[in-house]
């Protein structure tokens, strides 16, 4: 039974991966995807499998990666309007790089100061999410016993996707009570970066360069759209690399700001496909579960899985008794948690372990994977006699887990349970993982 359900399951995931090709008509038709993990997030309305007879929603146990913001890096901003205001000083703009001139340099006039701050965008995408999980589980957010845990990465813009969520839940039931919380002890789960720490900078000597190689091949083209030819020719080429590699960077992340300043004119859709492919690759082989340095990250998701494990076990001990703590614990981080997250828990089409970066975008969409607001969603469900399911969510649309079950995607926690503390307890004895730089709090595999 579990090798049909397993084999039908990576079937309908191929034939998904096989009909999407990541080519020059889809980024024209989507030039925000490659945006890749700066992909603003878009909810897509899906049917969802009946739930088992005589089984109700009781708990839920949230992950949601912060909203949609600025980007992180001032050169992002500054580099692009500093080669185009030399150019401008020299007459050295064509006419559609005045227009582009125009646009970058009010966006970084705009981004001063505002380097990784959560957008009205993201407070958006966060408060869009929470309403849909109200309307979706109503009995969970409301009665005098409704009591919701949220706790935050200690980021800026973590907790303000905290407070966002938190708000729309109020606003739709302002007796519910949530308590919230920041702290040192909870930031092992909600950034656990050691793993992703130790491979970083090795893989990113790996892949940087394809990145770099990608839009080398393509700045000839870009160049000549916004410069003269005598100004191109002026210039330094190791310097004119830096700004022009921004610049891709800033047209990406426009999407996730307020206004409507963008800049896809600037690259064609075939230049937009291969630069995102070789980004694909980048974030991949920093925070995916590669199979040269994904070990380490794995531990990174473990810690997550882990504390999600311990909770459930804990309130559902408690909901037996008749004394649950409460009916929804949300948890707010950052990227790479979800994606090692996902590799931990080995789900169907979104964990993939490989080292052929070739073909990766058949396989592992970063898009998909972890667009801003990305969310991983429990939703916990029991029968009178206290049988309990468990059902995830990842960006509110179901998913597999490689676990026999005549109800997939609804998974008896037990199972559930016993196949994620085996994962758990796999990943702590890796050697990669025991290798990892001590911390203050609870660390898997220490």
């Amino acid at each position: 039974m579990r090798v049909k359900l397993l084999f039908a399951a990576l079937l309908g995931c191929v034939a998904t991966a096989s009909a999407q090709k990541l080519d020059a008509d889809f980024f024209a038709q989507n030039p925000d995807a490659a945006g890749g993990i700066y992909y603003t997030y878009r909810f897509t309305e899906s049917e969802m499998t009946p739930v088992p007879k005589g089984y109700k929603p009781f708990y839920i146990s949230h992950f949601g990666r912060h909203g949609s913001r600025w980007h992180a890096s001032k050169g992002v901003y500054t580099y692009p309007q500093a080669i185009l205001a030399k150019a401008a000083e020299q007459g050295g703009l064509t006419e559609f790089g005045r227009e582009v001139y125009a646009k970058v340099d009010a966006i970084a006039k705009r981004a001063r100061g505002r380097e990784a701050e959560l957008s009205p965008q993201g407070i958006a995408e966060h408060r869009g999410i929470a309403e849909r999980m109200y309307r979706s589980f109503p009995k969970l957010f409301k009665g005098k016993r409704a009591f919701v845990e949220s706790r935050s990465s200690d980021v800026p813009r973590c907790i303000l996707s905290m407070a966002a969520f938190n708000e729309r839940l109020k606003e739709l039931n302002p007796a519910l009570k949530i308590y919230r919380t920041t702290n040192d002890s909870v930031q092992i789960y909600l950034r656990p970066w050691l793993g992703g720490r130790t491979v970083h900078d090795v893989a990113a000597k790996v892949t940087n360069p394809q990145i770099n190689a990608a839009i080398a091949k393509h700045i000839p083209h870009i160049a000549r759209r916004l410069f003269t030819e005598q100004f191109i020719a002026a210039q330094d080429s190791a310097k004119f690399f830096s700004p022009m590699r921004t610049l891709f960077y800033l047209s990406i992340c426009m999407q996730d700001t307020e206004g409507e300043l963008r800049l896809h004119d600037i690259y064609t859709p075939q230049e937009r496909a291969e630069i995102w492919e070789q980004i694909n690759k980048h974030r991949y082989a920093l925070y995916g579960a590669t199979e040269r340095w994904g070990d380490a990250i794995l531990g990174d998701g473990a810690n997550l899985v882990n504390e999600i494990v311990r909770d459930a076990d804990e309130l559902i001990t408690a909901a037996a008794q008749g004394d649950a703590p409460r009916t929804a614990y949300l948890r707010f981080g950052h990227d790479y948690t979800v994606i090692a997250a996902l590799a931990t828990m080995q789900v169907v089409g979104k964990s993939v372990r490989t080292d052929d970066l070739d073909n990766l975008k058949d396989v592992w969409v970063d898009f998909q994977i972890s667009p801003m607001a990305t969310n991983l969603q429990w939703i916990f469900y029991r029968n009178k006699q206290g049988e309990v399911l468990v059902k995830l969510l990842h960006n509110e649309q179901e998913c597999l887990l490689p676990i026999d079950s005549p109800t997939a995607p609804y998974y008896r926690w037990t199972d559930a349970r016993d196949f994620l503390k085996s994962r758990i307890d796999e990943i702590a004895s890796l050697p990669a993982v025991k290798a990892l730089p001590k911390a203050r709090f609870y660390t898997v595999g220490q």
